[in-house]
């Protein structure tokens, strides 16, 4: 049956205007008609998107409805849509306005239409989601299964859809650790309302497509720990409400940021770590002012470091270890006042750290300054960094005593010195060591290969029980091994060797019940072995040559069921190897 002419209304989502004529108002420069739904009764409404409507009428993104109601002597019954409404409907868009994704068919009842069309209206999103597993090898498409026609595309697994004037918009595609293998499909471009993309640790290998640059609603992008090869994309600077970029561990090559850092005012993450990226850091990145993290290492970026750095006020986190670069820390450095995390290990650094550094810091947790060439003394301000995890200052040219306080940084857990030139007078040399008590978070003290000299003293007995490694071997320490080093009951490695230590191995050493690694080696330590190592079954490695040990080895050695290696030559021992050690031994060293 013939439809009568319909009354045509413009309306936003939240507001209705009749309209007399349907040329008095038409948004121009449409850019898409998004679909079509059907109300009750045979109403049908079409979707327009503009980015030029009057202000007074942006209501919900911008987003206009024609409204096109046939009179009711259509038949209720069918509720066939004749494609002369079609045709009445193309009439009243003026020339200017372009229309995409138009789908209707004329002979489906209006309750089929419905559902067609909510695809249809999505049609772009649709074919660029199918493009996207086309372009994984099929072996490695576990994860998609999903991915079919028998499910709407916003319920496949790793997409997330919010709407957009009433219709649904492929917003977050997250498929971190699925095990995809393949490429990224250029269409992942036509997205257009994609806000995040996150492939993290698959196996993605190409390059990452220009059309990447497309989505400019892209606030999150990490396509860390894959295969993707060439370049960073110039056309990510489109891409102006990014702010999340992560592309650590991949083949990316040459230069980048100079195009990007222009462009991206809310970036507040770059992380482009683990790369092949060269050409250093450019000037340019000063001007990433909302920038709170910056994360380069392990890339040839030769060069020094820039005093354009010192713009990103907001930074709390810069990693620029192993990236070849060389010179000093420009003073501009010293302004970034919220830095948490400061890391430039395994580079030609040089010159000395300002007496002031813990005044500049009072938030860094992890400094990283190790492997370079830093010379002087350690700033005694370092103690002011009272939320110190982490310090590593280990293969520098440091040199002098170390007259710190430790006793105020009650989160140290790691400190690391080993390496470097550090010296001390007197049998009180390691004084500092009591300040360490108060430390009841440290794991790790390692003071390895130094001049530290003097006596060590009872208060290492009083560090932390978490405390899993101690290193002073390298030094010239002297006097006797401390019984109160069996209090740490936690150690996993103790490495005393190399030193001037005299006197016995005191027999609380089988206290360690979680001891690995143990060397009392090249010292002038005298007396038997104690029988009570044998309580050490978890030990795996016993260093104990170069001294002047006697007696006998005690039989309890056997009971160190995990031994694989052990170390008495150049000792004063007699007697034969037992028969327990020698079959416990028997796939192991022995010398």
């Amino acid at each position: 049956m013939a439809l009568g002419w319909p009354h045509v209304t413009w309306s936003s989502r939240r507001f209705l205007s009749q309209i007399s004529s349907p040329s008095q108002f038409v948004p121009p420069l449409g850019q898409l008609v998004l679909g079509w739904n059907s109300i009750e009764h045979g109403i049908y409404v079409a979707r327009v998107k503009s980015p030029h409507l009057p202000n007074s009428y942006h209501h919900v993104a911008n987003c206009w409805e024609l409204v096109v109601e046939p009179n009711m002597k259509m038949s209720l019954e069918t509720k066939a849509v004749s494609i002369h409404l079609v045709a009445l409907f193309l009439s009243l868009i003026p020339p200017l306005l372009q229309i995409k994704a138009l789908a209707l068919d004329t002979t489906t009842s209006s309750l089929s239409l419905a559902n067609n069309i909510n695809v249809a209206g999505n049609e772009t999103d649709f074919h660029a989601l199918l493009a996207f597993k086309s372009n994984i090898y099929p072996e490695y498409q576990h994860a998609l299964s999903s991915w079919n026609e028998s499910l709407h595309f916003c319920r496949w697994q790793g997409v997330t859809c919010t709407y957009s004037c009433r219709l649904k918009r492929v917003t977050i595609i997250d498929l971190t650790s699925k095990g995809l293998t393949g490429s990224l499909t250029l269409y992942i471009g036509n997205l257009s309302f994609l806000q995040e993309l996150r492939l993290s640790n698959n196996t993605f290998i190409g390059k990452i497509p220009t059309e990447l640059g497309n989505p400019f609603r892209l606030q999150n992008l990490n396509l860390s720990f894959n295969g993707f090869e060439g370049t960073i994309p110039t056309s990510l600077s489109h891409c102006s409400n990014l702010m999340y970029l992560n592309v650590r561990r991949n083949k990316l090559v040459r230069e980048f940021l100079k195009e990007l850092a222009y462009s991206m005012p809310r970036l507040i993450y770059l992380i482009v770590s683990e790369n092949n990226l060269t050409g250093g850091v450019p000037p340019s990145i000063g001007n990433l002012s909302s920038l709170t993290c910056f994360s380069a290492f392990d890339n040839p970026f030769r060069g020094s470091i820039l005093n354009a750095l010192g713009q990103l006020r907001n930074l709390n986190f810069l990693q620029l270890g192993e990236t070849q670069i060389s010179g000093t820390i420009p003073p501009s450095i010293y302004n970034l006042s919220l830095l948490v995390v400061f890391s430039v290990q395994y580079n030609r650094l040089q010159g000395s750290l300002p007496p002031t550094f813990g005044f500049m810091f009072p938030h860094l947790e992890d400094l990283q300054l190790y492997a370079n060439q830093f010379n002087g003394l350690i700033p005694l301000s370092i103690s002011n960094c009272s939320q110190l995890v982490r310090l590593e200052l280990q293969m520098n040219r440091l040199s002098g005593k170390v007259s710190i306080d430790f006793g105020n940084m009650q989160n140290l857990r790691w400190i690391h010195l080993e390496g470097n030139n550090f010296e001390t007078r007197g049998s009180d040399g390691l004084a500092f060591l009591s300040s360490f008590t108060n430390c009841s978070a440290l794991r790790k003290l390692l003071l390895a290969n130094n001049q530290f000299g003097g006596v060590l003293p009872d208060s290492v007995g009083n560090l932390s029980t978490s405390l899993y490694w101690l290193s002073l071997g390298g030094n010239q320490l002297y006097g006797s091994i401390p019984s109160t080093i069996g209090n740490l009951v936690n150690l996993q490695t103790l490495l005393l060797g190399n030193n001037l230590f005299t006197g016995s191995i005191p027999f609380s050493i089988g206290y360690l019940h979680k001891a690995r690694r143990i060397s009392f080696s090249q010292n002038t330590i005298s007396g038997e072995i104690p029988k009570s190592i044998g309580n050490l079954s978890l030990l795996i490695e016993l260093y104990l040559g170069k001294n002047k040990l006697e007696g006998a080895i005690p039989a309890s050695l056997g009971y160190c069921r995990n031994l694989l290696l052990l170390r008495l030559y150049e000792n004063n021992l007699n007697g034969s190897i037992p028969r327990q050690l020698l079959m416990r031994l028997e796939n192991s060293i022995i010398y």
